[in-house]
């Protein structure tokens, strides 16, 4: 079982990384444009599974698929949620907070939190600013390879920027 097959099963997705791989060859067969969204950062997401998830969506050639949104997506907890039964997000659990109608949770690696603020930060900067996606996506990526204490590739931005077609999206990037 891989980390992304633990974070599913942690949140009862009722899917694996097997499965993506399938529904993604069966959508481009039938011609349709796959927008995949996904709750980037969770209690169990590690850095090595949030760099994972950036090279598949470059491996699998869809950074103009993916809404740079969806880089920064942290996982909401609300009352009455199945979750807070789970005794795998006791260890991360803090208080409710009123004001978003959520449970506030701390990551272990107190990386994640870092980087999840950076990249809030970067991916609404580039959205105030309409900047072109995979632009931002490997403005996301340096942030997140720096954090790891990766050597960056340089250059992948005008490669892919330069030889693409792009998939039809929303006018509105804030969307889950």
């Amino acid at each position: 079982e891989s980390l992304s097959d633990t974070i599913l099963a942690n949140l009862e997705k009722g899917h694996t990384r097997a499965d993506v791989f399938e529904a993604l060859q069966i959508v481009r067969g039938a011609g349709i444009a796959l927008r995949p969204t996904w709750v980037a950062f969770t209690p169990w997401t590690t850095l090595d599974d949030y760099l994972d998830v950036l090279e598949f969506v470059e491996g699998e050639g869809l950074i103009d698929h993916v809404d740079p949104v969806q880089y920064t997506i942290r996982l909401l907890i609300p009352p009455g949620s199945m979750l807070l039964a789970r005794p795998a997000i006791q260890p991360f659990l803090g208080p409710l907070d009123h004001a978003s109608l959520s449970y506030r949770w701390t990551h272990p690696d107190a990386r994640m939190d870092r980087l999840h603020r950076a990249v809030s930060g970067l991916v609404e900067e580039a959205a105030r600013t309409e900047e072109d996606p995979a632009v931002t996506f490997f403005r996301v990526r340096d942030l997140a390879e720096t954090m790891a204490g990766r050597a960056s590739e340089n250059g992948r931005t005008r490669e892919v920027a330069t030889r693409r077609r792009r998939p039809p999206r929303l006018t509105e990037p804030w969307f889950c």
